[in-house]
Order: C-alpha cells, then structure tokens, then sequence
C-alpha cells in the first residue's frame, strides 16, 4: 500500500488518507480473491496489507508482533532486491495472479491453517506496565505477554527490568526500560520507548507504588509526600503521556490503576498510603470520562495485600503490618486470607487475571469500572 501524500500533510489527513486506501485495498483483494476462487476454497482470510509505503519517510509494516510485522519487511525488502536484480539483467515479470492464488490458498496450506490455535486475547497489543520488574507488576507483564502482546517493562531499577523483560522472551516480546514515575522527563522516556520498540502503545498499568505503615502523629511530610508523589502523581505523569499517544492514535485503548480496597477501606496506621490510593481510584472515574470520547477505557482494580512476591512487603511494609495486627511476618498472607469471606490469600497472578479481562476483547463496554481482587472484604465492598 502507498500512502501517497506529501510530506507536509496533516495528521488528520494522513489518517484519514490511510483508512480509504485501506478500504480499497480490502476491495481489490476481495476481488483477486473471488476471480481465482472455486467453489470448495476456504472462505478468505483479513485482508489487511502488512506494508505501508510512506515516500519521503519509509516503511512501515504490522503484523500480530513485533516479530511477523519484522518477517514481513525482510520479505518485501527481500523482494525488492529480486525486482532490482531482475531490472538490472532484463525485466522483471511478476508470475499471474492465478499462480499467486496457488500458493497463498494451496490446500496443505488451508490446513496447516485450520489446525492453528485461536488468536490470542491481547495479540497486536503493546502495554506498558510500571513498577513491573517484581511482584504484581511482573505478573501482570507476564501474564500480557502470554496473551499476545508485546510488553515493555518499566521500573526504577533498571537491571531487574531488563532481567524480567528476559524472561518474557527476546527483545521481540518484550523490553525493559528505567523509569521513576514521580519525573516527568522519565516517564515520557518509558512511553517513547514503548512506541519506538513496538509501533505504538495500546494498554497502560499504573501499578508503580510503595508504602509506609506510620499512624498519624508518626507520619511525616516527607512520607505523605512520597507516597503521594509515587502513586498518586505518578499514576497522573503516566496517564498524561499515555493519553497523548492513545489520542493521536485513534485507536483506543485501555489504561488501568492497580489502585488497593484501602482506597475504600479505613484501615489502621494507613493515613498516608490508602489517601493515595484513594486518589489513584478517583482519577479512573475522572479519566474514564475525559477520554471517553476518543475511545480509551480506564479502569481500576483494588487488590487487598498481596505479600507473595511483594517488593513493598519485602522492603518493611510486611514488617510494618504485622506489628500493627500483633501476628509474625512470616503469617501475614494466612491473616489477610483468614479476614476475607473466601478465606483466599490474593497473589499476584489474581490481580494479573483481572488486568488481562479488563483489557480483553469481552468487556470491550466496561470503563469507569473498579475490580475488588481481595477475596471479599465487606467492610471495602463499593456502595
């Protein structure tokens, strides 16, 4: 496809232009199709082009992932190359569009394609998830990348996120980047990367967060500060930058906050933490109707205390609650169950379950939506 308009052309008219060329190529290759069908072949596949010629700026090639939109340029380049090998001796003769037909919809090759597993929920979708390098956020990553899509891991320490994006896969699937989520600079960095590495950003987590356990009279500017900056700020930077991108794609999208039931929930010794969290659970509502218009779901999810795998837990906050409640460290994931009506302990593959049904194909109606994670808390039940 050659997306003929010159280089001073608009946005809005690049778009615009894109989608009727698009059309029209859906047109001439539906009647490629049925010129060489027969009345036994397979119904046609998506006719969408993989290759976008843009003159003055390049190619551009799609596909489910970052890999077959990558197999698909080395083809049309490796094309080129034949064409101009050709040029060079004699002409170049493409074959007929009947012995096109052979090979595309050869019978080995229907089959081969009918025996192929259902496309995945989130394939040719690129996500961005903060504070992923541990605990929730890495099992949210985790689990977006098993569904499909290319991930980019994003965390103040750099070298657990680019050790977490390995796990993932090759830089194909995911990639790891450096971001403190309360500098503004840093995070459009994190959202840059995610659309130079995959084409774009479809799905953002506002899941980067810490706490402090201090009562009132013991909690200072500094923490109420910190905690705010993280979360509360933090999740507003990341939303900001997303919004941006999301808006010029006009595509959609999701963003969610890993928001907490003490964003609900009055619990003891928490002044600081659940006030943020309860910032972070308004702004979903507040964004889920800005940007509406523009097509993008905003969602939250309130997980209670996660511990397995917790970097928060690990770094004192464990320790912090435990005192509070009177009960060992090593015991708090059975005292969080044994409160919950389920009597479940909420790990992190919980929490990743709803991000990946919030952000799928089946709740395509749903924003402005809060998912309690937390076995059943009464006392955090939304009213």
């Amino acid at each position: 496809m050659l997306l003929d308009l010159p280089a001073t052309a608009s946005v809005e008219d690049s778009v615009a232009r894109l989608k009727e060329l698009h059309e029209a190529y859906r047109a001439d290759y539906r009647a490629y199709y049925e010129a060489h069908a027969s009345a036994d072949s397979p119904a046609m596949r998506g006719a969408d082009p993989l290759i976008v010629l843009v003159p003055g700026v390049g190619l551009f090639s799609y596909g489910a992932n970052k890999q077959t939109a990558r197999v698909a340029s080395e083809f049309y380049i490796n094309a080129i190359n034949v064409m101009r090998g050709a040029e060079s001796l004699s002409t170049y003769a493409p074959i007929s569009d009947e012995e096109k037909f052979r090979i595309e919809y050869w019978a080995l090759e229907e089959a081969k394609l009918q025996r192929m597993p259902k496309p995945k929920s989130h394939a040719t979708r690129i996500a961005l998830v903060t504070g992923a390098a541990s605990g929730i956020g890495k099992a949210i990553a985790t689990r977006l990348a098993a569904e499909g899509a290319c991930v980019v891991i994003a965390d103040l320490d750099l070298e657990k996120a680019e050790a977490a994006a390995a796990e993932l896969g090759s830089a194909d699937v995911a990639i790891g980047v450096q971001a403190n989520v309360t500098d503004p600079l840093q995070v459009q960095a994190a959202v840059d990367a995610a659309v130079l590495a995959f084409g774009g950003l479809d799905l953002v987590v506002n899941n980067a967060g810490l706490s402090l356990s201090k009562p009132l009279l013991e909690t200072t500017e500094a923490d109420w500060d910190l905690q705010h900056d993280v979360m509360a700020k933090g999740s507003f930077l990341v939303s900001k930058a997303a919004a941006r991108v999301l808006i010029d794609q006009q595509l959609g999208g999701d963003v969610i906050y890993i928001s907490s039931k003490n964003s609900v929930f009055a619990g003891p010794n928490n002044i600081a933490y659940s006030a943020a969290k309860a910032d972070q659970a308004h702004q979903v509502r507040l964004l889920a109707v800005e940007l509406g218009e523009h097509g993008v779901k905003v969602n939250g999810i309130n997980p209670d205390g996660v511990v397995r795998g917790s970097g928060i837990f690990a770094a004192g906050w464990g320790a912090n609650r435990a005192k509070t409640y009177g009960i060992p460290e090593e015991d708090l994931g059975k005292f969080y169950a044994q409160r919950t009506i389920l009597k479940r302990e909420v790990l992190p593959e919980n929490v990743a379950n709803a991000v990946a049904v919030l952000t799928g194909p089946d709740l395509s109606h749903t924003t402005g939506l809060h998912i309690p994670v937390d076995a059943g808390v009464a006392a955090a039940f939304l009213r």
